[in-house]
């Protein structure tokens, strides 16, 4: 099954109001320096799709909280170790709802979420 429960990490810090391209540098530098496939910004709350150069399924999700200062890396307990393809991504953003959670990153750290294409993210604990 493709998606399902999620998995939200944060995994680096940055000072909360510093310029995107200065966190994002930050990001890509503890990543070994991924190509950017997708970048989708809103005003709290920012989300890269970062690849492998030259590896179509090695996508991953991180979401950044512009307010608080907090990258996030974002996985779903679905069985696909490898990473995402573009199209994949795709369906989690358009058939999944995700950019909702995207809009308002502190929801990540709050609740659990499972996602499920047709649905919108659904709240398993907490709440946002």
């Amino acid at each position: 099954m493709l998606f399902g429960r999620m998995d939200v990490r944060p995994i680096l810090r940055c000072d909360a109001g510093k310029e995107l391209e200065v966190a994002v540098a930050e990001l890509l530098a503890v990543g070994d320096y991924p190509e950017i496939a997708r970048w989708i910004q809103f005003p709290r709350g920012l989300m890269l799709f970062l690849m492998v150069p030259g590896d179509t399924r090695s996508g991953a999700v991180y979401v950044y909280d512009r307010c608080d200062g907090i990258w996030y890396f974002v996985d779903f307990q679905d069985q696909n170790y490898g990473g995402y393809s573009l199209a994949e991504l795709d369906v989690l953003l358009d058939r999944c709802y995700f950019l909702r959670l995207v809009e308002n990153p502190r929801c990540l750290g709050r609740s659990e979420w499972f996602l499920t294409p047709g649905q919108a993210p659904q709240a398993v604990a907490g709440r946002c």
